[in-house]
Formats: C-alpha cells, sequence, structure tokens
C-alpha cells in the first residue's frame, strides 16, 4: 500500500527485507549512510540502489549506537509503503538482544557475561550450549542464586579466583553474571555461531583504554598522513564510547584499506597481529606501517618462511605474517615453531585480517582458533566467495561495519575512472573443431589459447605501450601465460618465480613507462602495482565475480599521468568462457560499472606482424596444445 506524499520518500521495501533507494531524490548521503548501518548493499547503480535487510547488518546498526526504535521510526518515515508486518518483526527481534550478551577475553580465557537473567536462562536451556559444561561464577550480592553451582564447581570457581584475579576482573565489567568457556571443553567458535541462530549474538567490544594486561605500544600516525572521509567513516562505525568493535570494513582496491588498518592500531595503542594471504603483502603492510605512522621499525617484525632467522626473540610490538604460517599442521623448524608458540601463547590487542574473504576456508580459519585476541578487524574489497561461506564471517570476526561506494570514490577522485570492455575472439575452425570434441581441460586451454585472442593481446599491448600505460596481462592458466609471454618476449611471474626474481621483475614494472607484465592468479590480491593502468585478462577462474573485482582493482588507484583505466576481459565466442564472462561481471555492474561489448577491434586488421599471423604458427600451436594434455588447467 502506498502512502501520501509518497514522491518525496526514497525508498520501497518489499516483505522478503529488499529496499529499493531512488538516488535521483534528495539528501542521499546521509539516507545512504542509514541504509548501510542497517543493511547490506545489493546493487549500487546510478539511479536505483539496492539493499537488504539481514540480521548480522542489524546487529552491527546496534552496536553503532542505534535503538530499535530509531530505527523503525526513520525507514518508516522514508518508505513510500507501509512497512511489511513481517519486516517490522525482523527488525524487532534481531535488535532485541544484541548488546546484551558480551565476550570477554582476559588472560587468555574467554568468558561470556549478561545482566540479564532471562538470557541466561534461555541459553542454559539451549540443547547445545546448556550441555557444554559452562562454569558460572556470579558476583552479585545475590549469592544465593548460584550456591548450587559454586558447590557444584568449587575447585573451578577456586582456580578461577586465585588464577585469574577474577574479582578485579568481576568489578571492572560491572556486571551480574560470568559464564566461563573452558578452552578444553567448549569450542568458542561453535557457541558464537549457535547464539547467532538463538538472536542473541555475542558482542566482542574492547575496552582498550582501561586495559592493564595488553602492553601498550608507541605508535601515532605521521603528522604528514592525511584520512580521507570514507576512511573516517569506517574507523567511527568500529569505535564508539572508547571501545573496539570486532567487524568487517569494505574497501576497493587502491582506497586505502592499509591505512585504514593502520590508523585502528593507532587509535588503539595495543600489541598487534597483522595476517596477510601472500609473503609479499606482509612486506608490503611493513613498509606501509613505516610511510605513514612514527613506529621504530625494531617494534614491526615480519615473521615469514626463510626470514626470520635473525630473530633473537618474536616479542615486537606489531607482527606482521600470513595465513599459511599461522595454519600449516605439519613439522615446522625449531626456530620456526618456538616463534609460533609466542605467537599462539600472547594475547593480542588486536589482529588485523587482510583479505578477510579467505577466513572462511577451513585451512584459514585456523588461525582465529589458535590466536586470542579482543579485537578483530578484517579488511577485504570484495566480501564474495562462489562456496556460500561468506556467512561464516558474522559469526568468525564479527558484523561488516561498513563498505564504500566504488563510483562514488570514483566521482571525487579517490578511484580511477574505469572503462571496462569484453572482447569476443572467434576461434579458428581447426582448434573450434577440437574444442568441441575435446576433454574439458583441453577445452580450456584451446580458449585461453584462442590464435585470434592472441593477435587482440598482442594489439592491445602494442596500442598501450605507445601510450605509455602500464599493462598487467592476467592468466590463471600458467601453459597459456608462458606461452603468450614468451611469444610476445615479455616477462611474466607465477606461483614457480622466486621471491628476488619477482621483486626485480615488480620494480622494473614500476618504474618504467610503456612496460607489460604478464601475471598468474597470484597477482589478484596483495601485490601493489600502482602504477599499473591496463588489465587485459586471457583467463580466468570460472565464473569467480570476486576475481573479476579483485583484478579491476589492481588499476584503480589515481595516477598523476591519466585518471583512466582500461579494463579487457578478452572471451573466445561460442565456448564456456563467454557463459563464465557473464556471471563474473555481475558483481562489478551491480556496483555500476559498464561493461561494452566489442566483437570486432578496429584497425587491428592494419597491424602487421601480430603473434599467430601465419596458418603454419597456427597449426604449430594446436598441436603443441593437444601434446600437453596432461598439464593442469590451473596453477598459480
Amino acid at each position: 500500500m502506498i502512502i501520501g506524499s509518497f514522491k518525496s520518500k526514497p525508498l520501497w521495501i518489499s516483505p522478503n527485507g529488499y529496499i529499493l533507494f531512488e538516488t535521483f531524490s534528495k539528501v542521499i548521503e546521509e539516507i545512504e549512510d542509514f541504509l548501510i548501518t542497517i543493511s547490506e548493499p545489493v546493487s549500487r547503480t546510478k539511479m536505483v540502489q539496492e539493499f537488504v535487510l539481514t540480521p548480522y547488518a542489524l546487529y552491527a546498526a546496534v552496536t553503532s549506537g542505534m535503538e530499535t526504535h530509531d530505527i523503525l521510526k526513520i525507514i518508516i518515515k522514508l518508505s513510500k509503503n507501509l512497512l511489511p508486518k513481517v519486516v517490522y518483526k525482523m527488525i524487532k527481534i534481531c535488535t532485541k538482544f544484541y548488546g546484551k550478551m558480551h565476550l570477554i577475553l582476559y588472560k587468555r580465557s574467554y568468558f561470556i557475561y549478561t545482566p540479564d537473567i532471562f538470557l541466561l536462562k534461555s541459553l542454559l536451556k539451549d540443547n547445545k550450549i546448556g550441555n557444554s559444561l559452562l562454569i558460572l561464577i556470579w558476583h552479585s550480592k545475590k549469592q544465593y542464586e548460584n550456591k548450587k553451582i559454586i558447590k557444584k564447581n568449587y575447585k573451578n570457581s577456586r582456580f578461577l579466583k586465585n588464577s585469574l584475579n577474577l574479582k578485579k576482573f568481576s568489578n571492572s565489567i560491572n556486571s551480574q553474571i560470568i559464564i566461563w568457556l573452558d578452552p578444553k571443553k567448549n569450542n568458542v567458535e561453535e557457541i558464537r555461531r549457535r547464539c547467532v541462530e538463538l538472536d542473541c549474538p555475542l558482542l566482542e567490544e574492547y575496552d582498550f583504554i582501561h586495559d592493564l594486561y595488553v602492553p601498550a605500544i608507541k605508535v601515532d600516525l605521521n603528522p604528514a598522513t592525511r584520512i580521507r572521509k570514507y576512511q573516517e567513516k569506517a574507523l567511527s562505525k568500529m569505535f564508539n564510547k572508547s571501545r573496539a568493535r570486532s567487524g568487517v570494513v569494505v574497501l576497493p582496491c587502491g582506497a586505502g584499506k592499509t591505512i585504514v588498518g593502520i590508523a585502528a592500531i593507532a587509535i588503539i595503542k595495543k600489541t598487534s597481529l597483522i595476517v596477510c594471504n601472500s609473503t609479499v603483502s606482509v612486506e608490503q603492510w611493513r613498509r606501509q606501517f613505516l610511510k605513514w605512522s612514527d613506529i621504530n621499525s625494531a617494534k614491526i617484525k615480519s615473521f615469514i618462511a626463510g626470514h626470520f632467522t635473525n630473530f633473537e626473540n618474536i616479542i615486537s610490538d606489531i607482527i606482521v605474517t600470513t595465513y599459511s604460517m599461522i595454519s600449516f599442521g605439519g613439522q615446522r623448524a625449531k626456530l620456526s615453531a618456538s616463534l609460533l608458540g609466542e605467537i599462539k601463547k600472547r594475547e593480542w590487542g588486536m589482529v588485523i585480517l587482510d583479505e578477510v574473504h579467505v577466513v572462511p576456508a577451513n585451512v584459514f580459519r585456523k588461525v582465529l582458533g589458535v590466536i586470542k585476541t579482543h579485537c578483530k578487524l578484517g579488511l577485504t574489497a570484495t566480501l564474495l566467495r562462489e562456496d556460500r561461506k561468506v556467512g561464516d564471517i558474522g559469526f568468525l570476526i564479527g558484523p561488516k561495519l561498513y563498505e564504500a561506494n566504488w563510483l562514488d570514490l570514483e566521482r571525487v577522485g579517490y578511484l580511477a575512472m574505469a572503462c571496462c570492455a569484453e572482447i569476443c575472439c572467434d576461434m579458428p575452425i581447426d582448434f573450434y573443431e577440437r574444442y568441441l570434441s575435446e576433454s574439458s581441460s583441453t577445452r580450456q586451454i584451446l580458449c585461453a589459447l584462442n590464435p585470434n585472442k592472441a593477435r587482440v593481446c598482442d594489439f592491445l599491448i602494442r596500442y598501450h605501450e605507445s601510450r605509455g600505460d602500464r599493462i598487467l596481462v592476467f592468466s590463471d592458466n600458467v601453459f597459456a601465460l608462458r606461452s603468450y609471454a614468451t611469444k610476445m618476449m615479455k616477462a611474466f611471474i607465477y606461483g614457480a618465480t622466486g621471491s628476488l626474481e619477482r621483486m626485480k621483475l615488480l620494480k622494473n614494472f614500476q618504474e618504467h613507462e610503456g612496460q607489460t607484465l604478464f601475471i598468474s592468479r597470484i597477482g589478484d590480491t596483495s601485490i601493489d602495482l600502482p602504477e599499473a593502468n591496463v588489465i587485459l585478462q586471457i583467463s580466468s577462474h570460472y565464473g569467480s565475480r570476486r576475481q573479476e573485482a579483485q583484478r579491476l582493482g589492481r588499476i584503480l588507484r589515481p595516477k598523476s599521468k591519466s585518471q583512466r583505466a582500461f579494463f579487457y576481459s578478452l572471451v573466445s565466442s561460442g565456448t564456456e568462457e563467454m557463459f563464465y564472462a557473464t556471471k563474473r561481471q555481475q558483481f562489478l555492474v551491480s556496483q555500476g560499472y559498464d561493461f561494452k561489448t566489442i566483437n570486432k577491434l578496429t584497425g587491428i586488421e592494419k597491424v602487421t606482424n601480430l603473434v599467430f599471423d601465419s596458418e603454419e604458427e597456427k597449426k604449430s600451436l594446436l598441436l603443441q596444445i593437444l601434446s600437453t594434455q596432461s598439464i593442469p588447467c590451473h596453477s598459480l
């Protein structure tokens, strides 16, 4: 039902929780901030944006200080139609209990505390939690209420009081009921998940100002460091009433996620651990910390394979390492095992999880199981996963605190203006006949090494090199990567490239104009190439939306020479690449980007000596492909 004066109201709210926001209305920025606080962005095109109400988004809204009645009042005021009853109930339920049950870390032990006896009874009546042998310690004046529990768990209660100085801890949180989670008997991750299912998620807030247990560190931002408006917004969502909340910040590549992490540590000023997904990223984080903050270089250390032999110990204010270094379960060198043991033994003020979308993977989520931290900050450009496990981030780390609009940042000059194009390349008849009859792995190689695709690639490289552009050519297929780079006499990087050789090639790419670098999917994330402004994609990982967005992000950092960036996706016509390309582009289209489809490049027929021009070269290439069927199609 449409209500009066609906023309001045910008929202349409449907019973399934989806919200349509007409961005051509007035006061766009304030309304958009409100919607980001209470919901998740789905599509953010130029004229109409789409959001969806989710429990995690509503939980995050409550932690930012919004009350249930405030959310309902504003959303009813802005809605063109009457608020559906099911949406009203959802908002009431999801915000009723959030913030009334807290998860606290104290001396490497986790505690749940709540002042609400009704919530406590509900928690203990649950079959999954009530049977977890939780130990309750009450410290209110009503001691008679817990005599049986204390008597039953006398030894445990005595141990807690003596070993953890529980009396001092209890007084500091001003609560009535504490539940100790014995790490030997309780899985904290499962309890987090179950509490979310019961619509009373555990609030993780860190009172870093009054924390005297975790060592304080000396670190501040350099006077020359400038925090942008959207970075301030992200930090304001994280810090509220002198407490730090755990959660995820989503910013496009090149928008300064690293500076947000550095600023967060500078505010908390407690020992911190930064976890990355590659050794290259580790060194980049360390360099950025030294550039944007005043921390002593001796107080920030890298813990990566082969680079810790000179450590006298791992004691440091800030440690930067990788997910694999912490989660690796095999046999380690003695020194490595000792340093890792020290990391696991410590209680950290903050852990920053770079490229947080990798965390739900079983091997990486071990990191959160072994590291004890008061506050977790996840950073990513694309909170997407094709395995549908992205929802796990909500209870593993925390709700999404902030997500920036890509086009808004482009509009004000913080991101380069991206021109995206899909170029369809016909396949020669003999190649296509083989494509229709060969195995899946061979078909993928045939698509990647389509001679006409190679000619288009060569043409675009020549054109952009003549302009002085820096070009990245991405290929998930290593056989195709090496074939292209060797044929065109260009440098290439993939998983087997040594660290020193990799650094040398990246440095050369950065320092010289008109350079082209072929790179495998190791370049999707965590490699800082601010001068790159052109991407050619010749082979990709099926229909991964995240990979498409990450690759575009490699060229979004604005350049002094030009504000434009060019993203070309080369696909073989009439093949499975067409299907996957459409799926891959969904996320970028939802962010407001337009993909232009090009069936024929103007001027390519006038250029001579392009690769695979002759029929002999094409036949030789086909024979070479058919003889390499045993080569894995996708490899780093």
